[in-house]
């Protein structure tokens, strides 16, 4: 039992203003920003919006610095796991367009941030399932489509069992296509809640490349879908949807999630479609695009010997370099802007706050060279699509009440060009590269698959964190970090926030000036402690 004193009347009239100001009510987006988001929706037809896995700034970005070596942005280059020589695109992003040093995961875990990231919101089930489920304890996850494991997102028993042989034959189990995981659109509209459901809403075109797919067959013994590098090429259907209004605009060669699948051959499978189909003209407003093997995960089984954390995450970053590179050499270069960004964080380490992630914004019409160090998160980011694709309804109250991100843009196209380079790490696989650099060296990943494999043997992979997050960490951190003591809890421990960033960093009502490349003074080092585990 707790008790608490009744407030007055002026505490309480005082303490009202304080929670409305906390939860953003009375936010109002500026005269200025109006201009800037309506400038840019007027110029840019297309958004290509690319969702990846569980990382941090430090983790990746904890090593950027510029041409002169200056370090930028806020980072701690001791908790970097897959910087330059790994990610060599995404550093490139983050210097070419804009460095977001402090945009944060809206998320805790990759399931509610799948909801958070694709509808701003996450569903009062979902909130509630997630926890039990990463304590073991769960029978099913709702939030991706599928309910008590049925794939909600096919309509007709025949259909269901087409798709997946392994669904009970019984036309009374889960009947119908409403999933109740899935979040409800304006005016309580059922199951309309996502941001395609807006766009279509909006009369706009939608094309789906791996979002909200069944992965049950990936995995299955005796009704596996075999893991190949051209589906479309044997009419090989890899990818079922599981959300009812994506599945007309989903490609069904695209496989979803699946980490013995390299990311490059997601990319390959875009590629083809956008050289038949969009090449000339027709390119979708929305594009839906999962890369997802920055998560990492089933070493022993890979393909194209991709097979280390080390080789997944190069994977990764050479496919997202790879379509930012398609658009800049085709006729979309000017009326299009590529939005990419992690799902979550995952709980790994960085030095301001286990949600701070990367994200990345690339266009003519996205400031170059720039260090942006507002404080952004993911329904920030959702909100900025919705008003660049010229969204005039909200998908709910949180999205209406977040903040175009207007630091980033600039009303003036600019000249753009991208080049996507592989890691060196890369010419370590199987995967068809480039001619490499004249005495290039080929880095070693930290272990081998069979390591890997031995480590993670009692992991599951087979669809996104149905693993122990906080162990994985570990994990992946005694094995790539040469026996580095793990980072203390940096947000109890070692804690380097401003004060006026002490609320709840989800909210983020403080807003942060836009820097250029100047480097912070502070001190940023940090003390390790012994790893008891």
């Amino acid at each position: 039992m707790q008790s608490f004193p009744v407030p007055n009347a002026a505490q309480l009239q005082t303490l009202t203003a304080q929670v409305a100001q906390n939860d953003r009510f009375s936010s109002t987006e500026s005269g200025s920003d109006e201009q800037i988001m309506a400038a840019v929706s007027k110029g840019v037809q297309h958004v290509i919006y690319i969702l990846k896995e569980n990382r941090t700034y430090d983790q990746v970005l904890g090593d950027l610095v510029d041409a002169n070596g200056v370090p930028i942005g806020e980072q701690d280059p001791n908790l970097v796991q897959w910087g330059q020589a790994i990610t060599p695109n995404l550093h490139n992003l983050a210097r070419t367009f804009v460095t977001l040093d402090h945009f944060f995961a809206t998320s805790e875990v990759s399931v509610d941030g799948w909801a958070w990231s694709t509808s701003a919101q996450c569903p009062d089930i979902v909130e509630h399932e997630f926890p039990v489920a990463y304590a073991f304890r769960a029978l099913a996850l709702e939030a991706a489509g599928s309910n008590r494991n049925v794939n909600v997102g096919i309509p007709t028993l025949a259909q269901r069992l087409a798709a997946n042989p392994l669904v009970p034959n019984d036309p009374d189990l889960m009947p119908g296509q409403t999933a109740v995981g899935a979040p409800d659109g304006p005016n309580n509209e059922i199951n309309t809640g996502h941001l395609w459901d807006a766009a279509l809403r909006a009369g706009l075109t939608v094309r789906n490349y791996g979002f909200f797919i069944d992965t049950t067959r990936y995995g299955s013994a005796q009704y596996s879908i075999p893991v190949i590098h051209d589906p479309a090429a044997t009419n090989t259907v890899v990818a079922y949807p599981t959300n009812a209004a994506l599945a007309p605009y989903t490609d069904p060669y695209y496989r979803g999630f699946d980490n013995n699948l390299p990311d490059y051959y997601r990319f390959k499978e875009w590629e083809r479609e956008f050289d038949a189909n969009y090449a000339s003209g027709g390119l979708p407003s929305l594009t839906l695009l999962r890369l997802m093997h920055d998560h990492t995960g089933s070493f022993a089984t890979a393909i194209d010997l991709v097979n280390t954390p080390e080789l997944m995450q190069a994977d990764n970053d050479y496919a997202v370099g790879l379509v930012v590179q398609k658009i800049a050499n085709s006729i979309y270069a000017e009326n299009t802007l590529t939005f990419v960004v992690e799902g979550d964080a995952q709980d790994g380490a960085d030095q301001i706050d286990s949600h701070r992630t990367i994200a990345f914004v690339a266009g003519a019409y996205v400031k170059q060279g720039a260090v942006v160090s507002t404080s952004y998160n993911t329904i920030d980011f959702i909100r900025t699509m919705e008003e660049v694709l010229g969204l005039k309804q909200f998908l709910n109250l949180n999205d209406a009440l977040g903040h175009p991100m207007t630091g980033i843009l600039t009303t003036t196209p600019q000249k753009w060009s991208f080049t996507a380079s592989p890691s060196a790490y890369l010419y370590a696989t199987q995967l068809p590269l480039p001619t490499p650099p004249v005495g290039m060296k080929i880095p070693k990943s930290t272990h081998d698959a069979a390591y890997w494999a031995r480590v993670t043997r009692d992991l599951d992979f087979s669809d996104a964190d149905r693993v122990d997050p906080l162990l994985y960490n570990r994990i992946l951190w005694k094995g790539m970090m040469h026996n580095r003591p793990y980072p203390p809890s940096l947000s109890l421990k070692n804690k380097r926030v401003r004060d006026d960033d002490d609320d709840d960093r989800r909210n983020n009502a403080e807003r942060r000036p836009v820097n250029y490349h100047q480097p912070s003074n502070e001190n940023r080092s940090w003390k390790s402690e012994p790893d008891n585990n």
